[in-house]
């Protein structure tokens, strides 16, 4: 199971409701909004395709910039 610390940039005027939009139960963990509209959150998915997958639904909201990733695990998929 692959899990991600991302920073998904956002307008800063849209982060605190997207803060509370953008999290999923047991796939999204939202853990924090930074100054700059920044929001601090944790990828969970079965697999890489839908980590993917995750990642391009979050970029399609309104005022999501970027999903920059920070870490990533994925050690025990197994391929």
């Amino acid at each position: 199971m692959p899990i991600s610390g991302v920073v998904i940039k956002c307008r800063p005027e849209c982060a605190e409701e997207l803060a509370n939009s953008l999290a999923i139960p047991d796939s999204v963990e939202i853990h924090g909004v930074l100054p700059d509209g920044s929001l601090v959150a944790v990828i969970e998915a079965d697999s890489i395709e839908a980590e993917t997958g995750i990642v391009t639904s979050l970029l399609e909201n309104d005022g999501v910039i970027d999903v920059r990733l920070a870490y990533h695990n994925f050690e025990d998929l197994h391929m």
